[in-house]
């Protein structure tokens, strides 16, 4: 995020957006970036282990916005957990924040195992997550292979700059 950009986490309330001198020429910061989105994962139940020896390194990615988004810590739209070395019961307990646009309505949760280089990182299971309603108490969804993963979230509209 922008240097000049000031959240406050987990579920903020306000967002203050960098002075108007120091944004480029044109620039439509707010009507452009409609919410914030602040998603806690908390953790994963009995996930399959697709490791071969020992247990899987479980981590999550949060991606596959459908629209525009800025925020994440893993190229932009995308953000990436901690690995959780061998346990099919991962604890996160980590808060991701992005800015969405006024179209995104969902996001993707995947968990993956970490491998020895990122190409050999395997999927566990994945989550499509519709941003229908907020979710500001934990709520577990089950993931498409095998397994639960708990989360909640809360979308916050942008409705002002903050002084």
């Amino acid at each position: 995020l922008h240097p000049q950009l000031h959240l406050h986490v987990p579920f903020c309330t306000c967002i203050c957006l960098p002075p108007a001198s120091t944004m480029a020429a044109g620039a439509t910061v707010q009507s452009e970036w409609t919410r914030l989105l602040a998603v806690t994962v908390e953790s994963a139940k009995d996930l399959k282990n697709v490791d071969w020896i020992g247990q899987s390194d479980p981590y999550f990615k949060l991606s596959d916005f459908n629209g525009k988004v800025i925020g994440g810590n893993d190229g932009g739209d995308k953000s990436k957990s901690a690995v959780v070395e061998n346990n099919l019961s991962p604890s996160w307990q980590e808060t991701h924040i992005f800015l969405l646009d006024k179209q995104v309505d969902r996001f993707k949760l995947r968990v993956k195992d970490e491998g020895t280089v990122q190409a050999l990182s395997k999927e566990i299971g994945a989550v499509t997550i519709l941003l229908d309603t907020d979710h500001q108490y934990s709520k577990t969804y089950p993931l498409d292979t095998q397994g639960t993963v708990t989360l909640k979230y809360k979308v916050t509209p942008l409705t002002g700059v903050c002084a």
